[in-house]
């Protein structure tokens, strides 16, 4: 398998947007059919009727993206650490290939560097902000479309479902991509049947984590108009510390009626379960939602549920304070919360977000109540076509301080502006 990727690593080259790759082109009509080319000379420089692998290779799609960020953070923990104030930017070179007989590439080239050093890692004695300096190909696919089917070979973004489960962390500058073989399906009628084996994983930390691998298989069906189902299995194997297997097996349905949005899932990982219910009014130029998560805890570490490698940020506040449900957390979780968001005018989206987070578990420790409150805004802009920016702040408040309460007090703010050309 990582042949096959250092295979497609050269062989591929793209663009990507935030929430995922582009569309992949069709092949043209007036290439020569595979086979019948009458040398290897005519398939890298095409023929009189059509073009060859060159023209679609050095024929692609540059593409640039920069990001600059600052975040301040300030932890209310033990250690009595100074709060981190972090200037980072992140640099995305992007190249997209034409087709040929089907087959394209991407490549993305990224660098996250910090401008200063008044954050952990780059300094203990502050607080952290989970964006290390790294260079990496973030992404690096041969892609293929026919048959009703699209497929990659290469390290790419997978991002399944609501992204609960499996998806990129697209908030952390270093996000998160698999080194994978994925194949989406369309042959049946208003279903994507989806499957993906990952042999690794590019982290947010920088790293490769190469001690999990990943079978994900997902079925979505949109015939019945205002509703959409899916069911996924996402069968993980971890060859390091904890546990070797780790199956997530679920359902998920959601769409819209007129006004009203809703999103229910549900998901069991051995004796750990899992549950979620949203919906939301839209009435211009507003929308009201509510929602709660239940994940659930226990005294073994088989009671308590994990989710896996997904985008965790988007879910129980931006302030973080509950990653450790991707280890699981021994009293559980449940997540009340309320949001609301409006256009201000044609451009300037505000939103607002609540939390109540409680256990869901007494556990060994006796613990069992509230582990606190957080308030999070957001107001995003954008400024021209090429340019946008972003800011973001949580403020969480523990509740009762008790053993078994792990959550502190913390208060977070970004300011980001990306610009794309």
């Amino acid at each position: 398998m990582k042949g096959l990727f250092a295979v497609a690593l050269l062989a591929s080259a793209g663009a990507i947007a935030d929430e995922g790759a582009p569309a992949t082109e069709s092949a043209p009509t007036n290439a020569c059919p595979l086979g019948q080319c009458r040398s290897l000379d005519e398939m890298w420089n095409g023929t009189a009727t059509g073009h060859g692998i060159k023209e679609a290779l050095v024929n692609g799609t540059p593409s640039v993206e920069f990001l600059f960020g600052y975040e301040y953070s300030d932890l209310d923990d033990p250690a009595g650490l100074d709060a981190a104030n972090a200037l980072l930017t992140r640099t995305r070179l992007n190249y997209a290939t034409g087709s040929y007989k089907g087959f394209d590439g991407f490549v993305q080239a990224q660098y996250v560097g910090p401008i200063n050093d008044h954050f952990n890692p780059e300094d203990p004695s502050y607080d952290t902000v989970a964006d290390p300096e790294n260079f990496r190909f973030h992404q690096a696919y041969l892609g293929y479309a026919g048959y009703d089917s699209q497929a990659r070979l290469g390290s790419q973004e997978i991002l399944l479902d609501n992204e609960r489960f499996i998806g990129n962390v697209g908030w952390r500058l270093n996000a998160q991509s698999f080194n994978a073989i994925s194949v989406a399906n369309h042959s049946i009628s208003n279903m994507t049947l989806y499957y993906a084996y990952a042999d690794s994983i590019n982290q947010t930390d920088g790293r490769i984590n190469h001690d999990r691998q990943y079978h994900m298989v997902n079925a979505q069906f949109d015939g019945f108009g205002c509703l959409k189902t899916a069911a996924f299995a996402y069968l993980q194997r971890n060859d390091g510390a904890g546990l070797d297997k780790l199956d997530t097996f679920g359902l998920r349905a959601w769409g819209r009626h007129e006004v009203i949005s809703h999103e229910a899932m549900l998901a069991l990982q051995r004796d750990a379960y899992y549950g979620s219910l949203f919906g939301e009014v839209s009435v211009e130029p507003a929308s009201i939602g509510a929602g709660v998560e239940y994940i659930s805890g226990g005294n073994r570490p088989g009671e308590r549920f994990q989710t896996l490698n997904g985008t965790a940020h988007k879910f129980n506040g931006w302030a973080d304070q509950f990653l450790g449900t991707n280890g699981g957390i021994e009293g559980g979780l449940v997540d009340l919360y309320g949001q609301v968001s409006a256009m201000a005018g044609e451009k300037l989206k505000l939103m607002g977000v609540y939390h109540y987070f409680n256990t869901a578990d007494k556990t060994g420790t006796g613990f069992s109540g509230e582990y606190g409150q957080e308030v999070d805004v957001l107001a995003k802009y954008p400024v021209c076509k090429n340019f946008d920016m972003l800011a973001k702040a949580a403020y969480y408040v523990k509740g009762e301080n008790e053993v078994g309460n792990f959550t502190q007090d913390e208060t977070v703010f970004w300011l980001r502006g990306t610009l794309r050309f």
